[in-house]
């Protein structure tokens, strides 16, 4: 008897209840749409720009030009010795002792000389 009466003010509790569940997936696409039309504005478009058009296929010698240059880097680095940290920074300080210039020089004083 506890149990029935304790389920029909449940769902008497839900049917006063003006709170609706959370579609979090609906919020999600929400977001992205958000989003988008942001980038979109961004770019000053109205709408995503369409399918670019397909590029023809590339000569086979500037095809075998980049994969020789791209062979013959993997060589040059295996070839490196491993970089130390210490080599990537100077090890020597050249300092260059600067002297204001003089008065009546170009740069000097604030005026020219005639």
């Amino acid at each position: 008897m506890e149990l029935a009466v304790l389920l029909a003010l449940l769902g008497a509790a839900r049917a006063l209840s003006t709170c609706r569940s959370l579609d979090l997936e609906a919020a999600r696409r929400k977001r992205i749409e958000a989003v988008r039309g942001q980038i979109l504005s961004k770019l000053r478009l109205a709408a995503p720009p369409g399918d670019p058009p397909p590029r023809p296929p590339l000569p086979d010698d500037v095809r075998a030009l980049y994969n020789s240059t791209r062979e013959l880097l993997r060589q040059r680095a295996r070839l490196r010795p491993p970089e130390d940290p210490d080599e990537y920074y100077a090890k020597e300080l050249h300092r260059f002792p600067m002297e204001p210039p003089g008065e009546g020089e170009f740069w000097g004083g604030g005026g020219h000389t005639r």
